[in-house]
């Protein structure tokens, strides 16, 4: 029998590059959040062979992260079978939001179920991080403080917040970002302290003052952020290395409106709200 799970995206509410180490890779400080937006995944057993078919033809086969997922999880369990599974884009591809990464969690989760391998969570997180940063928070999701190069996870409440996505621009590579942020001099004026203090007391205005992002310093998103002018949101922030910027809100129907109105002038944008898991079974 199939099985199938919601894949949420993940947005950033802070962003902080605290360094790079010896292996090239860069150490963050960030608080996550899982939004409302999912991806759709369908996930059937077989007796051989991997087939993994996105309604974006250009994500299906073997170059799909899911379909490492599967490689991973299998040779760890020491499944000889196979699987099918069908993936239903929604989060936007190449967007700041870890829309693959959520694929794989969601697909690690399905298999761990599938084969009854009762891995526990630290396991899936193990594997998780082998396949990227984001892969070990898209398990978890809700909100979260995290730390190094994605694997220091400390979950915290999650306050109902609501957000408009804007995913207009092309995503420049993430390489030549983290380039851009070594040689960069900026100063954290925010507090990633206070963030988490206003994330847990649920105060709006807390969360608001101290949205960062450090790749915000090296990518001019003037003009997206331009097209909030006008609606009643809280703040505007660049989610990941971008290109989406998202802009927060007190009031659901307000953000609603604006994501609307958006649509309606040719924006490429998207309404969410806060949620509490990563992942969801169905």
């Amino acid at each position: 029998m199939p099985l199938y799970a919601k894949a949420f995206a993940k947005i950033n509410l802070f962003l902080d590059v605290t360094g790079k180490r010896e292996d090239g890779y860069h150490e963050l400080d960030s608080v996550f959040q899982s939004v409302s937006l999912c991806d759709e995944i369908t996930l059937s057993l077989t007796g051989g062979g991997i087939n993994v078919v996105c309604n974006n033809s250009e994500l299906s086969g073997e170059d799909n992260i899911v379909y490492e997922a599967c490689k991973l999880f299998f040779s760890a369990v020491g499944y000889k079978g196979g699987a099918d599974i069908i993936i239903k884009k929604n989060i936007p591809v190449a967007a700041g939001m870890a829309g693959g990464s959520a694929d794989a969690a969601a697909t690690l989760y399905l298999l761990n179920i599938a084969l009854c391998a009762n891995k526990s969570a630290e396991e899936l997180s193990e594997m998780a991080l082998k396949l990227g940063a984001d892969v070990p928070f898209c398990l978890v999701g809700g909100t979260a403080r995290v730390q190094g190069i994605g694997e220091k996870i400390e979950p915290t409440h999650t306050p109902l917040m609501h957000y408009v996505l804007l995913k207009e621009k092309q995503k420049q590579s993430t390489g030549k970002m983290f380039a851009q942020i070594d040689s960069a001099k900026y100063v954290t004026k925010q507090s990633i302290e206070e963030m988490l203090c206003g994330i847990k007391t649920a105060n709006l205005s807390l969360v608001s003052k101290n949205l960062f992002n450090a790749f915000a310093f090296c990518w001019p998103f003037d003009e997206m952020t331009n097209a909030f002018k006008g609606y009643a949101h809280k703040g505007v922030f660049l989610s990941g290395s971008g290109p989406t910027v998202c802009a927060l809100f007190e009031s659901g129907a307000e953000a609603e409106k604006c994501a609307l109105e958006l649509k309606s002038k040719g924006f490429n944008a998207f309404y969410a709200h806060s949620t509490d898991c990563g992942v969801k079974t169905v």
